[in-house]
């Protein structure tokens, strides 16, 4: 079991797990969505499987169940369909992109596959740059399916990640930052969430982070020209 689980049930926590880009990622030996009493997936079009926009939530309770289903739904009641007794909202999702996110369903391993095939590639060609940390291919307790390809640079490296990025994107080289810490975040500073401003970790990756391309119509000479013009600017 997961201490976060055994401290959640002792002390009677629900636990809503955020599995927005873990579709067909394992942990511990169980599927990413398995653990909580809610799991929630992204379908937003840089994930493993897309429809165009929207997303999922799982859970094996079935209170829970049909209250989302009722939330997505505008809380309609059953018999009485316009007496609301909360108030809900319209997320459902289209039957056009149902049948899309089905079809890619039946693809996922095919799509997992190849992200472990580009990001074993990346690594092949990168690994031996000192100012670069990469991903870790596997842990004890899972297997990378690459959602993303990520890279922090090395302390010992003169730039950050917005230089290095913005010499790629010269190349045509297209990047993405990592996300913003969140203890940054105006929303969640101003509510009192955070005891302190000092949490140096985050501070780093989002400083030094960004994602190299990864869509899976990426070529092999596409991920060469990546990785060389990135060795490039960094080796000079």
């Amino acid at each position: 079991a997961d201490p976060v689980l055994e401290i959640a049930k002792e002390r009677g926590i629900k636990v809503i797990e955020d599995a927005a880009e873990a579709i067909g990622l394992d942990y511990k030996d169980r599927p990413c969505g398995s653990l909580g009493d809610l799991s929630t997936f992204s379908f937003y079009p840089n994930k493993h499987i897309t429809t165009g926009e929207g997303g999922m939530i799982l859970t094996d309770d079935d209170s829970l169940a049909a209250l989302c289903r009722s939330s997505r739904n505008l809380c309609f009641q059953d018999k009485k369909r316009f007496y609301h007794e909360r108030i809900g909202w319209n997320f459902r999702m289209t039957n056009l992109q149902a049948a899309i996110g089905l079809a890619q369903l039946e693809r996922l391993g095919e799509f997992i596959d190849r992200k472990r095939a580009m990001g074993t590639r990346y690594t092949e060609l990168l690994e031996g740059c000192p100012a670069l940390q990469l991903p870790l291919p596997e842990t004890s307790y899972a297997r990378n399916i690459y959602w993303v390809y990520g890279v922090v640079l090395q302390n010992e490296c003169p730039m950050n990640a917005t230089e290095v990025m913005s010499r790629l994107g010269e190349q045509k080289i297209g990047t993405r930052p990592f996300f913003h810490p969140m203890h940054k975040q105006p929303v969640f500073h101003d509510m009192g969430l955070f005891r302190d401003d000092y949490h140096p970790n985050a501070e780093h990756l989002a400083k030094c982070g960004f994602y190299l391309p990864g869509g899976l119509t990426l070529t092999e000479d596409e991920i060469f020209q990546v990785s060389e013009t990135l060795r490039d600017i960094l080796e000079r």
